[in-house]
């Protein structure tokens, strides 16, 4: 869950409050600034926190006419979006519903009538019509430069409807959301790849629901025997790269094959995952005294370069991708933190580096 902002100041403002109030009844008085403070706190903090307009103004943007979402679904998406609209100032709504009739239209119709991206056209509409299995996602004129129509082919195929054709719609968005963010962060001429996709401002396809997930890969990947965890990471980087999506490769831990049974790992994941691999050299590699541990850092200053846990298991280095998903988390912006209580075995990675109050590591 991403923090709030300013809630913080919504408890202190709060908290001041409380104290002129019990102050009073003693017969004492707070002093004049610090009630000014608190009355900014409080109204700051509502604002930024989340007050009644900004929550309705978030869920507003997620309109689920048939409740295909549940109430956490809708409240998670809608605190995405609503940082997507003050990080990027991106406009982004949903419409879920049936028979739509030609989503096209109903797509163009409802970013005109709802004023979706404002004067600057800076608005993108995902409609889903779950009767004619049908999915588009809309661009404002504003966007389309950054959003080109390959481009959201290629979110649509091969991230969202991933999702859908095991009826995680909730996660297909938000997986979506985040690739999103991810392309508005790109510098020109780094972008996500893409596909062919259809003429005009967008793409629609088909939204694959309920369709059933692909078996996974089969294939193997190969590395030296004896190979350090710097050899494991660089064929993880190849596997990622050849799109394998095999839980059962040799690379993986135990608990990690158990893990991505289940897991949906799409092409859009598995590319991204591919160009960080090879976006973030390795600068340190640590292992405990008992080397049956290893820890992978890239410079602390690529704050998109999270670390790497590896475990020995029969003789061998296999990536633990099982404690990372516990240990390691994502900022906004992508810059990875972590959860110090999760860390488990690993910790000896991370001695002598300093980690603020929400576990972002301190550069130097």
């Amino acid at each position: 869950m991403i923090d709030l902002p300013g809630a913080n100041g919504l408890l202190v403002g709060l908290g001041l409050l409380l104290l002129s109030w019990r102050l009073a009844r003693s017969g004492l008085r707070l002093p004049g600034w610090l009630a000014v403070l608190a009355g900014v706190l409080v109204v700051g903090g509502l604002w930024w926190a989340g007050g009644p307009e900004r929550t309705a103004d978030s869920l507003a943007r997620v309109e689920d006419r048939i409740d295909l979402l549940d109430e956490a679904e809708r409240q998670r998406l809608a605190e995405y979006h609503a940082f997507l609209a003050a990080d990027h100032d991106i406009d982004y709504r949903v419409v879920i519903d049936r028979e739509l009739g030609d989503l096209d239209r109903f797509a163009v119709d409802y970013v005109r009538r709802h004023g979706v991206g404002g004067d600057q056209g800076r608005g993108l509409l995902l409609a889903l019509d779950v009767s004619a299995d049908q999915v588009r996602l809309e661009v404002g004129y504003g966007l389309e430069g950054q959003f080109v129509d390959a481009f959201v082919a290629y979110l649509e195929a091969r991230q969202m409807t991933e999702f859908f054709t095991v009826g995680r719609v909730a996660d297909g968005i938000l997986a979506s959301t985040e690739l999103i963010v991810a392309q508005a962060q790109r510098v020109e001429g780094d972008l996500v790849p893409a596909i062919a996709g259809s003429g005009g401002a967008g793409a629609r396809l088909p939204a694959r629901l309920g369709e059933g997930r692909a078996m996974p890969r089969e294939a193997q990947v190969t590395f030296a025997e004896g190979g350090s965890p710097r050899d494991v990471l660089a064929a993880y980087r190849r596997a990622m790269a050849e799109r394998n999506d095999n839980p059962e490769l040799v690379i993986y831990s135990l608990a990690t094959r158990k893990m991505l049974v289940d897991w949906v790992m799409t092409p859009a994941q598995m590319d991204t995952m591919a160009r960080s691999l090879a976006d973030c050299p390795v600068a340190r590699e640590l292992t405990d005294v008992g080397k049956r541990r290893a820890v992978l850092l890239a410079p602390l200053a690529e704050r998109q370069c999270p670390p790497y846990f590896l475990v020995q298991e029969k003789g061998v280095w296999r990536l633990d991708l099982d404690t990372m998903m516990q240990a390691v988390r994502f900022g906004r912006d992508n810059s990875w933190r972590l959860e110090r209580e999760a860390l488990g075995p690993y910790g000896f990675g991370f001695v002598g580096i300093r980690f603020d109050s929400r576990g972002f590591p301190q550069t130097p």
